[in-house]
């Protein structure tokens, strides 16, 4: 920062510091609570609702088997619940997740938005006044990037 000039980089760098700062102290997988795979495999659930294990780990980008692995232990922690014979076909494994599995769900989101409420509140009201319509104004150009035609989905 020159002065009172600051340049797009610089406020990316701190966004993604502070995106840094808010996963370190509050996602599940650096709190020891989950594998990758496991949180991504909820988020999924979450997301989508049930889904067969091969859809899972085609979404997911991992092997059926590992699916299958990462379903039985969140099964066990009883964050999912499988089941066999859907459609009268044996071969077929469908994963939901349990009420427990929301509620966690729900309390890392809980979580990740105290944090959130923490730092916003070191700033003033007139601060919180002047970075409200900044932000607003940031993920509306978020999402018009998400609707466009290159992006992912």
């Amino acid at each position: 920062m020159k002065g009172n000039t600051v340049t797009a980089e610089e406020v990316a760098d701190l966004l993604l510091e502070l995106a840094r700062h808010l996963r370190r102290r509050t996602h599940p997988v650096r709190q020891g609570e989950l594998t990758p795979e496991q949180f991504w495999l909820l988020k999924r659930l979450w997301l989508r609702g049930p889904l067969r294990i091969g859809e899972l780990a085609n979404e997911l980008g991992i092997t059926a088997g590992a699916a299958t692995v990462a379903c039985k232990r969140l099964e066990r922690a009883g964050f999912v619940q499988r089941a066999r014979g859907v459609g009268g076909d044996e071969r077929v494994v469908v994963v939901d997740l349990t009420s427990e599995g929301r509620e966690r769900l729900r309390e890392w989101q809980a979580r990740r938005r105290a944090f959130l409420v923490r730092l916003l509140e070191t700033l003033g009201p007139d601060e919180l006044a002047t970075l409200y319509p900044l932000l607003a104004r940031l993920l509306a150009a978020a999402e018009q990037e998400d609707t466009g035609a290159d992006a992912p989905r």
